[in-house]
């Protein structure tokens, strides 16, 4: 018996060697760009182009062989690649967006899940079916529709940050609004009918009692819009401009037809993804809960 269970806590503990192994090599294998990256973001435009080419002595390497900080003084302080404006410009869009969302995708989610009304299933049919297309079949009707609105209003959507907020929410309204309402169905109805009991009016409802309940999935479907504006760039390299230009769409302009620099851009990506990885980091419990808790009824 005695050896009988040496063998098995051999083999616990061999399995469990191998699973760390494993999860190692994989987070290694993801952060490999990242860390890539943030080394070349510390050397010469020289050294990155020498070690492209495959010669004795110019192999690439982690470690730069000349540590130097004039990529950030360059990346701050450019006048032709304005990166700061451009950051402005994606917490801008970026947080417009997140805040809409939000409140849009909370009063149609508490609709769906409190009330029944005629065509409801349909409207979350048509919901779903939002999710089949992809982005690009909407790109030349969205363009359509930005010149009709300042054709006939006079009010101008291309090049604004309420454009791209309008466009973007658009985007990330329907899973939102499908995510929250799972969530919301898990909340017990109880609550609302002693709220209301108390003499609060549906609306009131939401605001005292559901919105401090769900936070989690209000959370996440917050987090969901704003990387959704965050990170796109398709829409943005067609209605911005320069005065309204996001950081995905600028960071391009490192690249000309001219030269490529990559140290500048890997160091202006790194400052930029730095308030976004502390920002998402102190939000994790509630994006994981809001997700699960959103993925799941009844």
């Amino acid at each position: 018996m005695k050896n009988d269970r040496m063998g098995l806590n051999a083999r616990k503990i061999f399995g469990k060697i191998i699973l760390l192994s494993m999860v190692l090599l994989l987070v290694a294998y993801v952060m490999m760009p990242y860390l890539w990256m943030v080394s070349g973001s510390f050397k010469t435009l020289g050294e990155i182009q020498s070690s492209s080419v495959l010669e004795k002595g110019n192999q690439p390497s982690f470690i730069p062989h000349k540590i130097t900080l004039d990529n950030y003084k360059r990346v701050i302080g450019s006048v032709s690649v304005p990166i700061p404006k451009y950051f402005l410009n994606s917490v801008i869009i970026s947080l417009g967006t997140m805040l809409l969302t939000i409140i849009l995708s909370l009063l149609a989610a508490y609709a769906l899940s409190r009330f029944d009304f005629r065509w409801k299933k349909h409207y979350m049919l048509g919901l779903l079916s939002t999710q089949m297309f992809p982005g690009i079949a909407f790109l030349i009707p969205y363009f359509i529709l930005f010149n009709l609105i300042y054709k006939y209003t006079g009010i101008p959507m291309k090049n604004t940050y309420w454009g791209m907020i309008f466009t973007y929410t658009s985007f990330s309204l329907p899973f939102a609004v499908l995510m929250l309402r799972n969530f919301l169905e898990n909340i017990p109805v109880d609550l609302d009918e002693q709220a209301q009991i108390d003499g609060c009016t549906p609306f009131g409802t939401l605001w005292r009692i559901i919105l401090p309940v769900s936070m989690p999935g209000i959370v996440t479907i917050g987090i969901f819009g704003f990387i959704m504006a965050w990170n796109e760039i398709l829409f943005a390299s067609i209605l911005t401009g320069r005065e309204t230009k996001t950081i995905s769409v600028g960071l391009l302009d490192y690249l000309t037809a001219q030269q490529s620099q990559w140290s500048e851009m890997m160091a202006a990506c790194i400052l930029v993804s730095i308030p976004v990885l502390v920002f998402f980091t102190f939000l994790q419990k509630y994006i994981v809960s809001g997700l699960v808790a959103g993925a799941t009824k009844g």
